[in-house]
């Protein structure tokens, strides 16, 4: 049976050196490595280890990403093959059952090969290609992109809506002068003051605050408290 692969092949110009890499739906991660122009060696495959990970691909997966995040960090940045979801023709070798021996999986060229050579030109991004690669086996894949929900605006009360309006035409709003506890907001800072001794404010007082205070708020979601 034919199988689908997710893979890439980085180059570094430095070095001289290429490596290609391909996941299969098997969930086995395939390298090779080697000079430009040159046949790849290929490494042992890295298979899941299936009595301990009930999910092998997404795990291999995350190594796939890992590795190629790592590449690119030591100067592997030339995109000779960009990331792909591909279906072969070439059927993946089954996996033994474990405990795996020393050379099962055995390593597969032809995979490597064929990949090389149906892989698109097209650039593409590594996570665009897992999506495309978790769709055709059937494994569940999140939103491309998540689109936070607007937060609805608090309904203000009448109080803090006559407040925003003289916030918002750069006038000042104050506590009244004869008491020891008080306050000066602008469009721009919140002020409190106090008297030697302090005092409470009532129940009205308390609400004109808290108006002036969500309409600076609003105006200021950020702001900081002078």
């Amino acid at each position: 049976m034919a199988t689908t692969v997710v893979g890439f092949r980085l180059g570094s110009d430095k070095r001289g050196r290429q490596v290609t890499l391909l996941l299969t739906a098997a969930g086995v991660l395939h390298r090779g490595h080697g000079l430009y122009g040159t046949t790849p060696q290929l490494s042992k495959p890295a298979v899941p280890v299936a009595d301990v990970d009930p999910h092998p691909v997404p795990r291999q997966a995350a190594r796939l990403r890992e590795v190629h995040a790592q590449l690119i960090k030591d100067g592997y940045t030339r995109v000779l093959i960009a990331p792909a979801c591909i279906q072969l023709e070439e059927d993946e070798h089954p996996l033994h059952p474990q405990p795996y021996g020393e050379s099962a999986p055995p390593r597969h060229p032809e995979l490597l090969d064929e990949f090389v050579g149906r892989a698109p030109a097209a650039s593409g991004q590594l996570e665009d290609a897992v999506r495309i690669f978790y769709t055709t086996i059937g494994l569940p894949v999140r939103p491309a992109h998540s689109i936070p929900r607007a937060r609805a605006a608090t309904p203000m009360s009448p109080r803090a809506e006559a407040a925003l309006h003289t916030l918002a035409h750069n006038q000042t709003l104050t506590s009244p002068r004869a008491r020891a506890v008080g306050w000066k907001i602008t469009h721009d800072a919140v002020r409190l003051h106090v008297g030697s001794a302090g005092d409470n404010l009532s129940h009205a007082e308390v609400l004109d605050l808290q108006a002036a205070l969500t309409a600076w708020l609003r105006l200021q979601p950020r702001g900081s408290v002078g």
